[in-house]
């Protein structure tokens, strides 16, 4: 709702459901940091993590990493491809990323069926406080 064009794009072509969760997903997705533990020394970035070190990683800002995604701040929906991390990777995938996307794609098409004029009552909606797991206190709308 904050990008009124993405959203006409979505109306005029609900095909474009699916991409656009992955879209938003990566561009403001909830875990935005976890912690991971280094199984063996490695260099990243001239930087050597040894074994055993906790590493803090920061899942949001790889999901707007330039040189994998062009034009990373600006929000797609037609995005293809787009290999975010909003689920984690490897062995820490979420299971339940399947179920996921299925509940959002049914609850979008509803909400852009039932409310063709949905719009924010407030430019930025409001988070929690938690710099790791990033959600809403509430979203104001008019419909």
């Amino acid at each position: 709702m904050r990008e009124p064009s993405e959203l006409d794009r979505l109306r005029v072509d609900p095909a474009l459901l699916p991409t656009a969760i992955e879209e938003l997903l990566r561009y403001d997705n909830p875990v935005q940091a976890t912690i991971r533990v280094a199984r063996e020394d490695i260099e990243i970035g001239g930087q050597v993590i040894e074994e055993g070190a906790l590493v803090l990683v920061g899942v949001g800002a790889a999901n707007h990493d330039p040189a994998v995604f062009h034009e990373p701040e600006r929000l797609d929906v037609g995005r293809s491809p787009n290999p975010h991390l909003a689920f984690g990777f490897g062995v820490h995938f979420c299971v339940g990323a399947p179920l996921a996307r299925l509940e959002a794609e049914i609850a979008f098409r509803a909400l852009l069926d039932r409310f063709p004029r949905l719009a924010l009552e407030r430019e930025v909606p409001s988070y929690r406080s938690n710099p790791a797991l990033r959600g809403l206190v509430s979203l104001p709308v008019t419909f």
